[in-house]
C-alpha cells in the first residue's frame, strides 16, 4: 500500500546524481496529495510488505553429550526486498522518457537511497542497489497504456535504516549538567566522539568514564566506541589507540534511550577545549 496504517509516510527514491554523470533527481512515490502523479511518473503500487523485517540467521553451539543447542547469537543478514511501483508518463513528458529516467537511478553497480519519512519517527533511509531482473506485469507495449507495473527486486548491504544523526556539542565551561544524547533507532548505537583539545577528557561511557591522553593545543582526536571498530585517530600522533592504554570504550546507548553526558569533563584544558558526540541511529523498520 502506498501509505503505512496510522501515520501517512512520504517514500522517495532518490537517484545517485552527479556522482554517476545522472541529473539530481527524487522520485516521489507516495500517492496521497497525488505527489508522484503530478510531478514524478513513478508511484508505489500495492503490495510493498516485506520491507519491515531484515533476514535473520540464529548461530547455535550444539553438544554431541545433550539435545538441543545453545544459542549464540543472530546475525543480520544484507537487506532484500520487493519495490512495488508504476512507472507512467507525467505532464510533458511521455512513457518512454520516464522510463528510462526511472531505471537510470537504479542499477546493480552503484546505490540509490530508499526514504521513508513519518510524522512519528522522521526520515529513515536504505542504500539499495537493484538485486535482479524486476518482474514486469505489462500484457501489451506500454506506449497503449503509457504506464508499467514494476516488481523491482532491491538489495542492500545494511541490514538496518538509518536515521538523521543526534549531535551534541561542548565547549570547555559549559555545563554538562542537563547535556544529554538521544538514541532514535531501535537498535543499539554507539556514539562517536571528536574532542580537540588541549586537556585530558574524560568521557562518558555507560556509567563509566574513558580517560584519554593528554592532548596538544589543536589536536583533534576521533574516537569510534563500537568494540569492533577499536578507531582512535589523532592529526597529531601515530597511535592514539596505542596511547589509550587499558582505556577501552565497552558501552552502547539501547534504542529510545536518552544518554546523560554530565559526566563529559576536560582537565587542563582552555576556552579552545571542546568535545562534539554523535549517534547515527539504526533501526529495523522504517516506520
Amino acid at each position: 500500500m502506498t501509505f503505512f496504517p496510522d501515520d501517512t509516510a512520504n517514500v522517495v527514491l532518490v537517484g545517485p546524481g552527479a556522482a554517476q554523470g545522472l541529473p539530481e533527481r527524487a522520485w516521489y512515490l507516495s500517492e496521497h496529495h497525488l505527489v508522484g502523479r503530478r510531478d514524478c511518473g513513478a508511484v508505489l503500487a500495492p503490495g510493498w510488505a516485506d520491507y519491515q523485517e531484515p533476514k535473520g540467521i540464529h548461530q547455535w553451539f550444539k553438544s554431541a553429550r545433550g539435545d538441543g543447542a545453545r544459542w549464540l547469537g543472530a546475525v543480520m543478514d544484507p537487506r532484500e526486498f520487493f519495490l512495488p511501483v508504476y512507472v507512467h508518463e507525467a505532464f510533458g513528458r511521455p512513457f518512454q522518457v520516464v522510463n528510462d529516467g526511472f531505471w537510470s537511478d537504479i542499477d546493480y553497480i552503484f546505490e540509490s537511497q530508499l526514504q521513508v519519512y513519518t510524522k512519528t519517527f522522521g526520515l529513515r533511509y536504505i542504500d539499495i542497489r537493484l538485486a535482479d531482473q524486476p518482474r514486469i506485469a505489462d500484457k501489451m507495449d506500454p506506449a497503449f497504456d503509457r504506464f508499467v507495473p514494476y516488481l523491482v527486486p532491491v538489495i542492500s548491504g545494511n541490514s538496518y535504516w538509518s536515521g538523521i544523526e543526534e549531535t551534541r556539542e561542548w565547549s570547555n565551561g559549559q555545563s554538562t549538567e542537563r547535556l544529554k544524547i538521544y538514541n532514535s533507532g531501535d537498535r543499539k548505537a554507539y556514539p562517536e566522539w571528536v574532542v580537540k583539545g588541549p586537556g585530558i577528557f574524560r568521557i562518558p561511557d555507560g556509567d563509566t568514564v574513558v580517560t584519554t591522553p593528554m592532548l596538544k593545543a589543536g589536536e583533534v582526536a576521533l574516537f569510534h566506541t563500537d568494540p569492533s571498530k577499536r578507531l582512535a585517530k589523532s592529526n597529531m600522533r601515530p597511535n592514539l589507540y596505542g596511547d589509550m592504554g587499558a582505556q577501552r570504550f565497552r558501552n552502547a546507548v539501547p534504542g529510545r534511550t536518552w544518554f546523560s553526558l554530565k559526566k563529559l569533563t576536560v582537565i587542563a584544558g582552555n576556552a579552545a577545549s571542546s568535545a562534539v558526540c554523535t549517534i547515527r541511529p539504526k533501526s529495523r523498520r522504517p516506520r
